[in-house]
């Protein structure tokens, strides 16, 4: 009968770290703007399966409409080849000085993913965006890991950042998960970054204890076994133990 108890809290042990890679980054909660739909992100939650990505961000407000998000990837051993431009692929004026190998930006109901490589953006295969709606105070991101260019041990630095559009009317007010005073003021007071001044650099605009390039901001792409792996292991735990009590029997009855 231990026998038995012992191999089951294996498999059990076995089973949970099945479970999905989970790191919570708290943000500073602060926007720009003066608008108050959905404000700012209070945390992003990233996790990995063996084959996806998922990034949850939460916000300190119910949500009316989409947001439009950006997140900045700076790939471990890659910065050196990444863009040094403020300005994103979609004309927003975000980015980081230090280099970007990938990011997404969402749009309306959709989400893309995007690498840099030889100078250029190159949109890649998308994966699923749920967000939006009157009371929803969160977004959830989950995209195919090869369409950001990681694999399993791939370390990333990350920001999030949420930028106000005039279309549709009422999205939300800038704000990142590094920052503690979001994106710039706008000298246009227009609220719209591809249309203003400032530009946000998230290599430089980091808040004590979230900053971007450093371990507050890192992740690590964990492998996770198949299920098809662990129904393996699984099976092969209880044939042991069908085998241990075989054993234990005929050796009480002998």
């Amino acid at each position: 009968m231990k026998t038995i108890t012992s191999l089951l809290s294996v498999l059990t042990t076995l089973v949970g770290s099945s479970a999905m890679a989970q790191v919570t980054y708290i943000g500073s909660g602060v926007a720009n703007g003066g608008v108050t739909d959905g404000t700012a992100i209070s945390s992003v939650v990233v996790n990995n399966d063996a084959n996806n990505i998922t990034f949850t961000i939460n916000t300190t407000a119910n949500q009316a409409s989409y947001i439009f998000y950006s997140i900045e990837l700076q790939i471990g051993g890659q910065a050196v080849n990444g863009s040094t431009s403020l300005i994103n692929p979609w004309g927003e004026h975000i980015g980081a000085s230090t280099g970007l190998n990938a990011l997404i930006n969402t749009w309306g109901t959709g989400a893309s993913a995007l690498t840099y490589s030889g100078g250029l953006w190159t949109q890649n295969a998308s994966g699923s965006y749920a967000a939006g709606g009157t009371g929803s105070t969160f977004a959830t991101i989950t995209m195919p890991q090869t369409s950001l260019g990681l694999s399993v041990g791939n370390s990333f630095y990350f920001d999030v950042i949420s930028t106000y559009a005039a279309s549709p009317a009422g999205q939300s007010a800038y704000g990142a998960l590094d920052s503690v005073t979001g994106y710039p003021a706008e000298s246009d007071s227009s609220y719209q970054p591809w249309l203003g001044l400032n530009y946000y650099d998230s290599a430089s605009a980091g808040a004590s204890g979230s900053t971007f390039g450093t371990a507050t901001s890192l992740y690590t792409v964990t492998p996770v076994p198949e299920p098809a792996t662990f129904a393996l292991i699984g099976l092969g735990a209880f044939v042991t133990a069908g085998q241990a009590v075989r054993k234990r029997f005929n050796r009480l009855t002998d």
